[in-house]
Formats: C-alpha cells, structure tokens, sequence
C-alpha cells in the first residue's frame, strides 16, 4: 500500500483541494501583477504623450520604452557585464 492510501479519504481529498486552491491563487496573484504593470505602463504613457505635438509623440514613446527596459531587471542568465 502506498502512503496515501493509508490516509483517511476525507484527509486526502482535502489536501488535494488546498493544493489546488494555492496553485489557482498563485496563479491568480501572478495574472494580476502582469495586468497591473501593464496598466501602470499605460498610465505613464498617456502622461508622458500629453500636452506633447503630435510630430513628438513617437520621440516621447520611445525614450519613455526605453527608460522603462533600462528599469526593468534582467534575467539572471542576461545581465550585463560591466566595462571596466
């Protein structure tokens, strides 16, 4: 008999069930977080372009993109080296 067949059914189908709900709300916390940088992002965005001439709004949007990926951490295997 394995190990969890010795335990008590109500017990097993419990554990199941948290384990479940933990990986749904992780994934939910993970789905949310993407949803508010990307809103953030937005938001910084369309107050950077305001009040800007339309023939500058594309110069605004790029250094605005580019300070953001200079913000934004590398993956551990992508960092930059340093230039000494």
């Amino acid at each position: 008999m394995t190990p969890l067949a010795t335990l008590d059914p109500v017990l097993t189908v419990g554990l199941a069930l948290v384990s479940a709900l933990t990986a749904l709300a992780r994934a939910w916390i993970a789905h949310r977080t993407v949803v508010r940088k990307e809103v953030e992002h937005t938001e910084r965005t369309r107050i950077a372009v305001t009040d800007t001439d339309s023939t500058d709004r594309a110069a605004v949007v790029r250094a605005s993109a580019e300070l953001e990926a200079a913000a934004r951490p590398l993956p551990a295997g992508r960092r930059k080296t340093r230039s000494p």
